[in-house]
């Protein structure tokens, strides 16, 4: 699971499945959309980099085939 923020309060965060994350895209105001295959649809703070970074790092941590690079 990734945490990322959601925007309002600072301490508002969710952990997110990364493998079912389908697409992100920039939404303005320092804010990134991520569409889920489950269709729902999640407004963070974090940029699109970060995101993938986060991706990244998790799926390094649990040993899965490195795809994004």
């Amino acid at each position: 699971m990734i945490k990322v923020n959601l925007p309002g309060k600072s301490d508002r965060h969710v952990l997110l499945n990364p493998h079912l994350i389908e697409y992100a895209e920039e939404a303005g105001e320092g804010r990134t959309a991520l569409l889920l295959t489950s269709g729902k649809r999640f407004v963070v703070t974090q940029s699109s980099d970060e995101i993938r970074a986060l991706i990244i790092a998790y799926r390094r941590e649990i040993g899965f085939p490195a795809q994004e690079e």
